[in-house]
This record gives structure tokens, sequence and C-alpha cells, in this order.
């Protein structure tokens, strides 16, 4: 090979061509030797230092062993470490799903306190405005679930299982102190207008039937006048309840009185086998029911009307009936 000292230009004859090519032959691995650098600077007449140039189109056997470079191994996951990870993953899931449930389901139901509460101030505020007079809480019926209909001039109207839209919530004599139609349905509430799966029920909350339920001077059933309310006293009156998806239709809950050990219409479960209610002196409480009895209602399909409580001894109903007064009421 002739001496680089010679060599200064950039043509070469096709014997230095030739000779060229033989050595790349001969000396594959001509990145890691001394003849390498060579025969890069025979090859672009450059000093001895220069780094050889990848042609664009390597012509014959000698120039692609040239420009050939050493390729790294792709680091990759092996089966068994993938089965690892899934199997990691699957169990984080399993712990935090449970979690994840809990509290979607707490922040429902301090939602559908939230939405008692504003129900109840503007129930409290009705009653400043109509010196001490209860909002009425009527209904008419024929009978049937879709008969059973709070009238006109009531704190809501209409029928929760039958009506499509908002237009009878605002009817209401109470719609104008909380203009929220969302207040009036519970959002862990997923029933729909008579069970069909299409439109969402725009109510999911009564009023206890002793709240003014017959507005009638002489009657003795029910509270007309929040100062008729000292046994119990406002802070255990039940106001608001949210009511049970199978049971719910007019505006009222209705609870039997003390010693009849039967439920007549029946509250929800829907918060973590508890329900929400407001009291009369403004605050509001979530129960949690105790009885299997109730529990095992609650899981009844079709209009839950009147089941039996456990006679004597169900803690649910009695804690209910607290809330409500003796009859006559004095």
């Amino acid at each position: 090979m002739p001496s680089l000292a010679v060599i200064q230009g950039r043509q070469f004859s096709d014997q230095d061509l030739l000779q060229i090519r033989r050595l790349l032959a001969e000396y594959p691995s001509w990145h890691r030797t001394r003849r390498s650098r060579e025969l890069c600077a025979l090859w672009r007449g450059r000093n001895a230092t220069a780094r050889p140039v990848k042609p664009a189109h390597p012509r014959g056997v000698g120039e692609a062993r040239l420009f050939a470079t050493s390729r790294k191994p792709v680091a990759a996951f092996t089966l068994v470490e993938l089965l690892v990870v899934s199997a990691i993953i699957a169990l984080l899931a399993g712990l935090l799903l449970p979690v994840l449930s809990r509290a979607q389901a707490n922040g429902q139901r301090i939602a559908c306190e939230n939405n008692l509460r504003q129900l109840q101030l503007g129930w409290r505020i009705y009653v400043d405005d109509h010196n001490d007079a209860l909002p009425p809480n009527t209904s008419s019926t024929d009978g049937s679930r879709e008969g059973y209909v709070a009238t006109r001039g009531a704190w809501t109207v209409g029928n929760a299982f039958t009506d499509t839209t908002t237009s009878n919530l605002e009817t209401g004599v109470l719609f104008p102190y909380h203009r929220e139609v969302k207040a009036y349905r519970c959002p862990a509430d997923r029933s729909t207008v008579r069970d069909e799966g299409r439109i969402s029920r725009t109510r999911s909350i009564s009023m206890s039937s002793f709240m003014n339920d017959t507005p009638d001077r002489d009657d003795r059933t029910c509270w007309h006048r929040f100062s008729q309310i000292r046994e119990p006293p406002p802070v255990r009156a039940l106001v608001f309840i949210d009511e049970h998806e199978g049971s719910i239709e007019n505006g009222r809950l209705v609870i039997a009185p003390r010693g009849n050990w039967v439920w007549g219409d029946f509250p929800a479960t829907r918060h973590q086998n508890g329900g929400v209610l407001s009291l009369a002196d403004g605050h509001v409480e979530y129960w949690r029911w105790l009885e299997p009895n109730t529990l095992s209602i609650a899981r009844q399909k079709g209009w839950i009307q009147g089941p039996s409580a456990v006679p004597g001894q169900d803690r649910d109903l009695s804690r209910v009936q607290d809330g409500v007064p003796e009859v006559p009421v004095q």
C-alpha cells in the first residue's frame, strides 16, 4: 500500500481502488484497527485521523463491510416479568376498587344531605313567610300507584313514578324558595319513569305525612303549624325523607303511628343500607338501617306498600316513629 505521506489528493488510480477493496475484504473489523484508519484516509484523501462517512449507495462487498455497524440488543420484558407486573396491577386494583367505591358512595350521600338541607331551609322560610303555617302536603288517589298524585297547592305536585318533566316540581309552593330541580332527587337514585329504563325520575324525596297532610283547622291527625311541633320537639320531628324507589309516588311518606308494626311507605336504603332525612329544627341526619328485615324489604320488586316490620322490636321503624306525633295531635 502506498505511504500516506505520498497521497495528498482525492484522485485515485484503478489500481489503488482495487487494492483498497482487497484490503477491506481482508480486514472486516476495519473500525477497530489501525489499518482501517489508513484505508479511510486513502479513501477520502484526508489525514490519518479522519473518520469514514458512509456513502449513499455502497458498492461491492468490501464497501458493505466497511460501513457495517454493530447493533446493541433491544431491551424487552420477558414473559415471566410481564406476568409478574400483571399480577401486581391486578392486586392493586383489587385493593383500590373497594376504597374508590366507598368514596363515591360517601360523596353521593353528602350530596343528598346537602339537597335535603336546602329544601329544609326553604321549608323553614316558607313557614316564616306564612305566619307559622306549614306548607300543604296534600294528595289524591284512585288506589293505583299512578293514581297517588300530590295535588295543586302542595309543597310539590304530581307523581314521581310517572312524571317525565320537572314542571310539577316547579309548580309546588316550595319551589320559589329553592329553584334547583336537582335538589329534589338523590344523586344515587338510578330509577326511571314507570321503571321502563328510559327517562330518569325527577324526584326521590318526600315529606312526612304528619306535616300538614290534611290542611284543615279542625283536623287532629297531623301538624298544621310550626308552633304545634312540641312532642317530639323540632330537633326530632321528621320533615323530608329520601324515599325508596319502589315506594315513591305522591309527595308524602306515610308513617304508621306508634304501636303499629307495619311500614306505610318505605324509606330509601341506597346509601350503604341507610337513608337521609331532615328534621324540623333545620339539621340533616344519615340513618343506617339495622334490621335484616328492612334490607330484605328494600330488595323487593314492584310497588312496596305496607310491608310488615318486626313485631314489637323493629329498631328501624321505632326510630322513624319517634319522629312523628301521637294521634290525636294536641
